[in-house]
């Protein structure tokens, strides 16, 4: 065959490189590959595959490379039983190496294609691979906001899991689809039972007398924590306890935004886990909470920001640093680090925060730390209300894209908020009014909250901001009703100038057309002399 292959090079077919052999032309290419019968084209792929799979071994490229093979001859071919089996598995195993590389749309094909070549009744003879082949569905649908393939493959494995075991990553997927439907009682009620099936109880009621009878065990704790005692334990290795901690993370995501009573609690009992059984990355979380308890429950802003620094030590050393750094913006970055630094060094980090979550494929994690940036940069100014209505408006399109509502319902508050006082129109998203928003949110006690405070820092700023703005005006309209016309219009033009520099143009206007009534009134009494 390598006489062959060199003698397609002299005739200019093939170029050489090494060991490597392509064609001169993608042309040519195209016209071999068409001079080959369909039949015998198919046969052809499935031997490559075949060949490539038998010396693929561990390595990722060539095994993808013998399954995009195998999957040619899938489309046309008709592979027996026994390689139906055979090709199910290597599909599932080139989805596994295209997860591990983020490549989410390049797995949805291998698992597809590997649920087509399961038999008819698969969950009796191919349990294992069926099982495999459904999560990672369900998986890469949560990933790329897929919900209706996601929740009816949820459901055909929690249908057939043979164990406990078996159903936890059923369960867990199952919490975040809740989650991201804003259905925070309902995953909360799945992550309490799930936990005691692990071991993991709490009391029934807990409430700010628990949470205060918690807090001192927690900081006891946490004033002996430093980063080389937290380096120094075990990794974690009891399934139970690790399965136990995946859930507690997943309880605390749900009750930050729903009820954030439970979060000593929570935290307190991963540190616990933590200190007890070894370290992992839901340990670093749990750590990371902790912490931001003492700060929120006990006002003790020193522990709060040393346990903030050990943590983001940890997360620095951690191989999940890209998922830690998604998962913990708001408690780490936005709340404890903002407390020590300016808020512009902290906002600055944010983008970045975004790609680790986007990496890792934590979406509900990057749709946070999009919508904290603009809003981070609306607070200090860094932005003008048009850029931060910009960013929320690509914020609302990627929340919209990946069916996360919470984030979505909050970006539309916030947006809503920026046309009050900009008085911008949005044309490339549907726009709702604060009203619409406030019965969408009804009888969802954190979406309530999300529209209230909204509207309460839609007072605050406007007392902020015009402060001085509102100043000139006054003084302006007082120089006006006193006989003083242009000194009181030169303090007006100031008071505008004042409001277009935040973004305020709304207000602008109204001042605008304040000025422009007393010039057309002097102009008016100027004709009648």
């Amino acid at each position: 065959m390598l006489d062959q292959m060199e003698l397609a090079v002299t005739e200019g077919i093939l170029e050489k490189a090494g060991p490597m052999y392509q064609f001169t032309h993608d042309i040519i290419q195209q016209t071999i590959y068409g001079l080959i019968s369909s039949n015998n084209r198919s046969l052809l792929h499935k031997s490559i595959g075949k060949s490539l799979l038998d010396v693929a071994g561990s390595n990722p490229s060539i095994h993808l490379l013998a399954v995009n093979q195998i999957n040619l001859f899938c489309q046309e071919g008709t592979p027996s039983s026994e390689e139906r089996a055979l090709f199910a598995r290597s599909n599932a195993q080139a989805a596994k190496y295209a997860i591990a590389d983020s490549s989410y749309e390049r797995a949805r094909s291998y698992i597809d294609t590997g649920i087509t070549l399961l038999e008819p009744n698969h969950w009796e003879t191919q349990y294992a691979i069926s099982l495999s082949l459904f999560e990672m569905s369900a998986s890469v649908s949560c990933i790329t906001g897929d919900t209706t393939t996601m929740h009816s493959h949820l459901q055909q494995v929690l249908a057939h899991v043979l164990t406990f075991e078996d159903s936890l990553k059923g369960a867990s997927l199952l919490v975040k689809l809740l989650a991201s439907r804003s259905q925070f009682d309902d995953a909360r009620f799945n992550c309490f039972d799930i936990l005691k099936h692990l071991g993991e109880t709490f009391p029934p009621e807990i409430n700010a007398s628990t949470v205060q009878n918690e807090l001192p065990a927690i900081r006891s704790m946490l004033t002996n924590v430093s980063y080389d005692q937290m380096k120094a334990l075990p990794q974690m290795t009891d399934r139970t306890k690790l399965n136990a901690m995946t859930f507690l993370n997943m309880l605390c995501t749900c009750s930050k935004i729903s009820k954030p009573l439970l979060l000593p609690i929570l935290s307190s009992r991963m540190l616990k886990l933590t200190l007890q059984h070894g370290l992992c990355a839901d340990g670093i979380v749990g750590l990371a909470l902790a912490g931001y308890s003492t700060f929120l429950f006990a006002d003790d802003v020193p522990l709060a920001l040393q346990t903030g620094r050990v943590c983001e030590a940890l997360i620095a050393e951690s191989s999940q640093k890209h998922l830690l750094r998604s998962r913990l913006c708001n408690e780490v970055w936005m709340t404890l680090k903002m407390i020590q630094q300016p808020i512009q060094a902290v906002t600055a980090e944010l983008p970045e925060m975004y790609h680790s979550a986007m990496l890792s494929g934590d979406i509900e994690g990057a749709a946070m730390c999009r919508f904290s940036y603009p809003c981070a940069c609306n607070w200090s100014g860094a932005l003008s209300l048009s850029s931060v209505s910009h960013h929320l408006v690509g914020c609302l399109k990627e929340a919209s894209k990946y069916q996360q509502s919470t984030v979505l319902f909050t970006a539309m508050v916030a947006l809503q908020r920026c046309v009050h006082l900009s008085g911008e129109s949005i044309d490339e998203v549907e726009m709702k009014s604060m009203e619409e928003l406030r019965a969408l949110g009804e009888g969802n006690a954190f979406l309530e909250w999300v529209v209230f405070v909204c509207r309460l820092a839609n007072h605050f700023n406007m007392g902020e901001y015009e402060q001085e703005a509102l100043a000139y005006e006054l003084h302006g309209v007082f120089c006006v009703e006193n006989g003083m016309r242009d000194k009181g219009t030169t303090q007006l033009r100031a008071a505008i100038d004042r409001y277009r520099e935040w973004g305020a143009t709304n207000v602008a206007k109204r001042v605008q057309l304040y000025v422009d009534g007393l010039s057309a009134a002097q102009s008016k009494a100027a004709g009648d002399m």
